[in-house]
């Protein structure tokens, strides 16, 4: 493949860094994908948590968070393609896995032509893991992602840049299964009640494609002060007005 998987699977950059992510370094199929470290992804609950003997369990994927996502071709055969998938759960706990980077990245085999609805779909991913070693007042804990049958919408009006799929979450053996919704860009956004106009909620002025139909997603952390999340699909994908 034309880039190093290793450079792929980079940890993700700052919340409010908004990469550009175009791919100047070879040639490009139809089935077009945004590379970029700041897809904002949301994960709509499927099923009920469980652990390895099928009894109820607490723990959760998180609501929405980042995603690096990248495709790479290869240019003596343009029939072939991969897409892979890089969750910021995994990368903001890549520091204290001794293990490689790649094992923390999902790849999968991806069309290089868009079907009869306009989407690419990617298949056969490998798991993408992390084993994070304790530290401090952090307990260990292993956290995988399967992801299958994950599209992204490559129409001109809006080429690679929304996605979805479904995700098998398990950490340390609590398993649930969730949809995905993801665009790009991965946008800030402040869901209390001091937000100061459609820029801030998703709208006009957000840097977000004006035909998306976006809302602000959950809270996830806090910015300057003020509580924040992304900006998320607000209907099924494609998200559009």
């Amino acid at each position: 493949m034309t880039k190093n998987i290793l450079n792929a699977a980079m940890v993700l950059v700052g919340a409010a860094g908004l990469l550009t992510g175009c791919n100047f370094d070879q040639p490009e199929a139809p089935c077009f994908v945004q590379d970029a470290t700041n897809w904002s992804a949301v994960y709509d609950s499927i099923d009920d948590p469980k652990d390895g003997t099928g009894a109820a369990c607490e723990i959760k994927a998180p609501p929405t968070e980042l995603l690096g996502v990248y495709k790479f071709v290869d240019p003596d055969d343009l029939s072939r393609a991969d897409i892979t998938i890089r969750p910021q759960g995994l990368a903001s706990r890549a520091s204290r896995d001794p293990g490689p980077t790649t094992d923390q990245t999902a790849t999968g085999a991806f069309d290089v032509e868009p079907d009869d609805k306009g989407f690419c779909t990617g298949r056969d991913f490998t798991d993408a893991t992390v084993v994070a070693a304790a530290a401090g007042t952090t307990a260990a804990t292993t956290i995988t992602y399967q992801f299958t049958e994950v599209q992204v919408y490559a129409a001109p009006s809006l080429p690679g840049t929304q996605l979805k799929g479904e995700l098998k979450y398990t950490r340390d053996g609590c398993t649930s299964t969730y949809a995905i919704r993801a665009i790009w860009p991965g946008v800030l956004c402040y869901p209390t009640g001091d937000a100061e106009g459609p820029a801030e909620l998703c709208g006009e002025g957000s840097g977000l494609n004006p035909d998306f139909a976006a809302e602000c997603g959950p809270v996830v952390g806090v910015n300057l002060g003020r509580e924040y999340g992304y900006c998320i699909p607000s209907k099924a994908i494609p998200s559009l007005k």
